[in-house]
């Protein structure tokens, strides 16, 4: 099922379910939890810490994505119960367009009926992507490979976040490992390349715009990335977003499809002369804002 193009295409109550079935996941991974990154459009919500109105309102997210660290999970003698927790936990294999049920996307649903898609991925040596990761566990399950997603491993944060478990179960503390602001703007870069959906643009633009870290913070955090071992992920990052939201002898960058991408899902496509004008002026902000921070990054380009 296609996501929404635009902001109101979200709730706020679906992001809150999606908090729920991340927490209940963790809470019944048992060894496994240690392995798990979360990545996708939940991340945003802890990468951002203030709320409205101190900042503006984040589109929220429909599904939860999440990393697994196979090399860790080779040394975990409980990994053969992965299948067996999830099924426990309410989760069911999904289907795809053609019906063929997925052995790396499951799916649950909240008691009013929210259904909500749970994506397991993993990067393996293979960088074509798309392909599916099997995984050192009984049974069939598997994980779909997004190549630099093990990027997350070095580069996350973590906090507990309390909420209620599926099934009426209690509520339950669990320590959340994300993305940090360089690895989630890499990824979030790859995705928006990859698929051209408007919400990664939201996604990857909403969190540099209101992240903790200043912009001056935030450059030096891409500059010590670089400096280490994920530099060609952070240069390929970088010179994606380059291409399609700064400005170039060819074209202002607010002309580029991501600017458009970002303003067109945030405030959708009427062509009234009032919301085409307050698009123009946000794609004028997307695109200078990933300017600041490309020429923090690297004032020689």
């Amino acid at each position: 099922m296609p996501k929404p193009t635009t902001f109101d295409g979200y709730s706020d109550h679906y992001t809150v379910d999606c908090e729920r079935v991340l927490v209940t996941l963790l809470r019944g991974l048992g060894p496994w939890k240690d392995s798990i990154y979360l990545v996708g459009g939940l991340t945003p919500r802890y990468l951002v810490a203030a709320r409205p109105p101190d900042v503006p309102e984040h589109a929220g997210t429909l599904d939860v994505d999440v990393v697994i660290d196979i090399q860790l999970l080779t040394n975990i003698e409980a990994y053969h119960t992965l299948e067996a927790n999830l099924k426990k936990m309410g989760f069911e294999r999904a289907e795809n367009e053609r019906g063929q049920k997925l052995s790396w996307r499951w799916q649950t649903r909240t008691e009013h009926g929210a259904r909500i898609v749970l994506d397991l991925l993993t990067d393996s040596l293979d960088l074509r992507g798309g392909r599916v990761q099997p995984l050192p566990t009984k049974g069939s399950i598997s994980a779909l490979n997004i190549p630099h997603s093990s990027i997350v491993a070095d580069m996350h944060q973590q906090i507990d976040i309390q909420a209620e478990l599926l099934g009426g179960n209690g509520v339950a503390t669990e320590t959340i490992r994300y993305a940090d602001l360089v690895a989630f703007t890499c990824l979030k870069s790859f995705a928006f390349e990859e698929r051209n959906e408007r919400k990664d643009a939201h996604d990857l633009i909403y969190c540099i715009e209101h992240a903790p870290e200043n912009s001056a913070r935030a450059a030096q955090m891409f500059r010590d990335a670089r400096a280490g071992t994920h530099q060609a992920v952070v240069d390929k990052a970088m010179a994606i977003l380059r291409k399609r939201f700064a400005g170039d002898e060819g074209v202002e960058g607010y002309l580029k499809d991501g600017p458009v991408s970002a303003a067109r899902f945030e405030l959708g496509d009427s062509d009234e002369p009032e919301l085409r004008d307050a698009g123009i002026l946000r794609q004028r902000e997307v695109s200078d804002l990933i300017e600041q921070l490309l020429a923090g990054i690297d004032p020689t380009q």
